[in-house]
């Protein structure tokens, strides 16, 4: 046959994962001997030949059997905390064609991946793992992925591009067509969001927008009367959270029927802009635009270095604090710490991120998602965290994690895995 179906990729990535992770100790014999034995004793029954097969392959190598687990380094079976089915693990590899590396940086709430390697090239793998594929451009940031959509920013651009697959088949290619969306840009440091097959995000204003897809090219986020919503830094569809920190407020906003459905102060420990710097800014002391003397070419450097100042702290402010939700929450973290609210009566609990994550600097690296239930924390060079809102249990895991939807990604050893949340 000159193709495969899908459950045939499905195996062959799970047992070429579990043939990497099997190193059989010297003693592997010996233990298995008395497992066997005990099973006799204390059960009274034979082993079944599928048994048997397991114990031999323990000594000579993996075999491939329905139910094994693509178990990472760690022996870990259900990922980190043991919160993921083990039957739905697939592996997604980091090594790529030329011996480039790839580095995921966003996780789909279907299960796509898409990252980058150190070249600025884009890679994407689906739902069902494997090799990523490259999709033949490079970005600066805008990464986001979701049922048969990738967006990205190019280098030096302000503009989105989303692309989709042109053909029957279901992957994203190179030949498929992209096209822009967001009705005014973006830029590469602001969050690209996507949830229940819309795509959000704010443009260089911090005005925020709503698409459906690929679907050309969206519209504004509007609140009549109450000025710019502010900016999106958290989807869960169809909510979008939208931040005014000149207005001190954060607005709830259906995206489908584009109402503000709620409203709250600031989340606690997000700072807003100094209003009394920002006003003497605008001009040069002494000078009012009035007064002779007075020239545009004065009254135009005063409002540059408003220009650089306010961006300036722009860009402090939204590295010092992030967002992420789900159906039933809504989380940030900011001052070393994860606070989470519950969207029904909006209480707050706080999860101290200090000991977990090492030093407070670390944090401000860090990499906040959300996904139904699970909120995942990566820390550059520190132990990643994963809260379970539904348990409030917290687990430390010592690698990349990140969360979307119903799915977990986490990295595991060489390689990473992604699976569905129990």
């Amino acid at each position: 046959m000159n193709g495969t179906n899908g459950i045939e990729e499905r195996l062959r990535n799970a047992f070429g994962a579990q043939a990497e992770t099997i190193h059989p100790h010297p003693g592997a014999r010996a233990e298995n001997i008395r497992r066997i034995r005990r099973a006799r004793s204390s059960r009274t029954m034979t082993i079944p030949a599928a048994a048997a097969a397991v114990a031999a392959a323990a000594i000579t190598g993996p075999v491939a059997l329905h139910g094994i687990t693509d178990r990472g380094p760690s022996g870990a079976s259900a990922g980190p905390g043991g919160l993921v089915d083990p039957s739905t693990i697939v592996r997604i590899s980091t090594r790529l064609p030329g011996k480039a590396v790839f580095a995921a940086e966003a996780l789909g709430t279907d299960g796509s991946v898409v990252g980058r390697s150190a070249d600025g090239q884009v890679w994407r793998a689906g739902p069902r793992g494997g090799v990523p594929a490259g999709l033949g451009v490079r970005a600066q940031g805008g990464l986001a992925t979701g049922p048969g959509f990738v967006t990205w920013i190019a280098p030096g651009g302000w503009e989105l591009h989303c692309r989709t697959p042109g053909g029957a088949s279901r992957a994203i290619t190179p030949d498929d067509a992209a096209r822009v969306i967001g009705p005014q840009g973006t830029t590469p440091d602001l969050p690209v969001l996507a949830s229940g097959g819309f795509v959000v995000g704010s443009d260089v204003m911090d005005q925020p927008y709503a698409v459906r897809g690929c679907a050309a090219p969206g519209r504004m986020v509007e609140s009549p009367g109450k000025g710019v919503p502010g900016r999106a830094v958290a989807f869960a569809y169809p909510t979008l959270f939208a931040v005014n920190t000149y207005y001190r407020v954060m607005r709830e906003v259906d995206v489908r029927t584009q109402r503000i459905v709620r409203e709250h102060p600031l989340p606690t420990g997000v700072r807003p802009p100094d209003r009394n710097e920002v006003t003497h800014l605008t001009r040069k002391p002494g000078i009012t635009g009035n007064e002779k003397g007075s020239s545009g070419q004065e009254e135009g450097e005063a409002l540059r270095v408003l220009k650089g100042k306010v961006e300036a702290s722009e860009t402090q402010e939204r590295r010092a604090w992030q967002a992420a939700a789900g159906d039933g929450y809504f989380a940030w973290m900011t001052d070393g710490v994860l606070r989470v609210a519950a969207r029904g009566d909006w209480k707050e609990k706080i999860i101290p991120l200090g000991t977990a994550a090492g030093a407070p600097r670390a944090l401000t690296r860090a990499r906040l998602t959300g996904g139904d239930r699970l909120i995942a924390i990566t820390v550059p060079g520190a132990r990643s965290t994963v809260y379970d809102t539904r348990t409030g249990t917290r687990t430390d895991y010592p690698g990349e994690v990140y969360a979307a939807g119903d799915r977990l990604l986490w990295r595991d050893g060489r390689d990473y895995r992604q699976a569905e949340v129990r």
